[in-house]
This record gives C-alpha cells, sequence and structure tokens, in this order.
C-alpha cells in the first residue's frame, strides 16, 4: 500500500508541475540558427521594412538567448512593455529602423536606454522570427504572436 501511495504522490506533482507550466512553454518556440551565419547558410529571409512594421504590433511571446521567455506588448505609439509571470519587467520604446536592411531597435528603462536592435528572420515554420544581433551576429531572441 505504501509504495501505491508513493507512485499517486509522484503522478499528482507532475500532473501540478505540468498545470502550472506556462501555455508557452519553451519546448513551443523552434531551435534557432546559432548565428546569422547560420541563417544566411540556411536561405531564411530577412524582413523587410513592411514586413517589421506589420510584425511588431501587439503583443508576443519571446524566448531570449538564455531561453527565459517574456511577454512583449509592442504598441502603435511605438511603447514597448516587458513582462513575464511575475509581472512588469521594463518598458520604454521600440523603433522600426533601415540600417542592416531593416531591424527592430528597442529602448529600455531599467537598461539605461542603452539602443538594443535586432535584426529580423521568418523561421521556415511561417510562425516564428528569429533576431539576432546586428553587431555581432549572436541570436537576442526568438518571437511568436501571442494566440491570448
Amino acid at each position: 500500500m505504501s509504495d501505491l501511495r508513493n507512485v499517486l504522490y509522484v503522478l499528482a506533482t507532475i500532473i501540478l508541475a505540468m498545470a502550472m507550466m506556462p501555455a508557452s512553454a519553451a519546448a513551443d518556440f523552434p531551435v534557432p540558427p546559432a548565428d546569422m551565419l547560420a541563417v544566411t547558410a540556411g536561405g531564411l529571409q530577412q524582413l523587410d521594412m513592411g514586413a517589421l512594421r506589420k510584425a511588431f504590433s501587439g503583443t508576443h511571446v519571446e524566448q531570449d538567448a538564455r531561453g527565459k521567455i517574456y511577454r512583449v506588448q509592442y504598441g502603435a505609439d511605438g511603447s514597448v512593455i516587458l513582462s513575464n509571470s511575475s509581472g512588469l519587467i521594463d518598458r520604454g520604446t521600440f523603433t522600426v529602423v533601415r540600417q542592416h536592411g531593416g531591424g527592430v531597435c528597442l529602448r529600455l528603462e531599467h537598461q539605461m536606454n542603452q539602443r538594443m536592435c535586432a535584426i529580423w528572420f521568418f523561421a521556415q515554420d511561417g510562425v516564428h522570427l528569429f533576431g539576432y544581433n546586428p553587431t555581432d551576429g549572436t541570436l537576442r531572441a526568438v518571437s511568436r504572436r501571442d494566440s491570448e
């Protein structure tokens, strides 16, 4: 009987842990190419100015290069609000820029308004976007529109 209780306890713990996981768990994000050299080699299409303006509106779920997941609200007025499951993380502004063939730059208050830019590419699944640092070609984030 003790073994059955242990099994039931473990199953209940697993079910509870799964129920507490956010809907946007990391498993929902595709593995991005390692860097912009790999993106180029893979033939992924860069978002042009029109596609960037269209893509970066509304709410997105993003996973940064370290695997942390955020909710990002891109306002029509150029505002941006960054939050996670614990609440507000930062706020600031974003702009779509022509540099490097087109990109998106953020200025966040807690980052001392330092300009952080990314060049964005369409993922092969047609849902996700891959963003890379234009200076060194490293991954910044994987993004998709929030379905909620």
